[in-house]
């Protein structure tokens, strides 16, 4: 297939526009479309390991897809601080713009924080300002990325361990990940870590006042944002819960583990999960190239499957039990091949 393919993102979020715009149960149509759509059609289209040409409509996808995400939140919260807007609308548009800002807008985020281009990073951070995450450019890039599949990296699903507890112990873990990353950061440069200086102290400063202007206009848009920040950062979680579960790499001899190889993270080759979700699939290659374009990432001999793309991966780890019994086995395999 050609690069429009990354393309396919924008159909999912012309769902809430189209809810917005609709009203009534409608608003509920990204929420249900998007999970259903991409795992039954990651089924029906097979598998993919091409690869793309890298164009400039592939690396324009994703920031494109930042600003039409913020303004069709930013769309939501003015129907949703309407006195008009019915509790079934408002339900259904925190849904859909959790649905698509965890899935899509982070995935689109994810590849802006990881750009060697500075306006392309502040484009990714914008977007996480307004889930209120922040810090987890610092935690993702510096911890994650140096960390994964070890025991010290709060971003990695230990083997056994369920969802639920995960996300609370990730976004706990990676929060005070990162203020530990900012303050040795500062202090190798002799800074105060108590100051300006501390990104984390920026960030927080940022979110807190973003937090004061929307209440001021509107606690019910705030109310919203604040639901759909919650349900997009568990999304995001999902994801990295699945991405690296139960892997782990060899400590060696000399006390630090072996070098991150593709059988230490989850792939995917179905190919409606690859366009829609940025090449996520081909995680081993992220982790091996973090600052290449999402689109040129390639598939790896020897790297851990998934039996399903992410979504239908995220699915069923909403059942703790089923997750264990059709993952724990590939787990055991994928530990004695290695």
């Amino acid at each position: 297939m050609t690069p429009i393919r990354y393309l396919t993102s924008f159909f999912f979020l012309a769902l809430l526009a189209l809810g917005e715009w609709l009203g009534g149960g409608w608003t509920f149509l990204a929420a249900g479309a998007t999970p259903l759509c991409i795992a039954s059609l990651d089924f029906a289209l097979g598998k993919d390991e091409a690869s793309s040409p890298s164009v400039p409509i592939a690396r324009w996808s994703p920031r494109i897809y930042i600003v039409f995400q913020l303004a069709a939140n930013a769309a939501a919260a003015v129907l949703v601080a309407r006195p008009t807007t019915t509790i079934i609308e408002i339900i259904g548009l925190t849904l859909s713009a959790g649905v698509t800002t965890g899935v899509f807008g982070f995935l689109a985020a994810h590849e802006m924080i990881h750009s060697p281009r500075p306006r392309e990073r502040a484009l990714g951070l914008i977007f996480l300002g307004s889930v209120f995450y922040m810090h987890f450019r610092i935690a993702h890039v510096y911890g994650h990325h140096r960390r994964a599949a070890t025991a010290e990296d709060p971003a990695t699903a230990r083997l056994g361990e369920g969802l639920y507890y995960f996300l609370a112990r990730t976004i706990a873990g990676q929060l005070a990940e990162a203020w530990v990353f900012e303050a040795r950061r500062l202090r190798r440069r002799g800074k105060p870590v108590f100051g300006f200086g501390n990104r984390m102290i920026a960030y927080a400063l940022i979110e807190v006042f973003l937090v004061a202007i929307i209440a001021f206009i509107s606690l019910r848009a705030l109310v919203f944002l604040i639901i759909v920040a919650a349900l997009s950062i568990a999304l995001l979680e999902a994801f990295n819960y699945v991405a690296h579960y139960g892997l782990r790499r060899r400590i060696l001899a000399d006390g630090r583990p072996e070098r991150l190889a593709p059988k230490h993270s989850w792939n995917s080759a179905r190919l409606m999960n690859n366009a829609a979700l940025f090449n996520m699939g081909r995680h081993s290659h992220h982790h091996r190239a973090m600052t290449q374009s999402y689109e040129s990432l390639q598939p790896f001999s020897g790297d851990a499957r998934l039996p399903a793309g992410y979504a239908g991966a995220l699915l069923t780890a909403l059942i703790p039990p089923l997750w264990k019994r059709i993952m724990d086995p590939r787990v055991r395999a994928a530990r004695e091949l290695a």
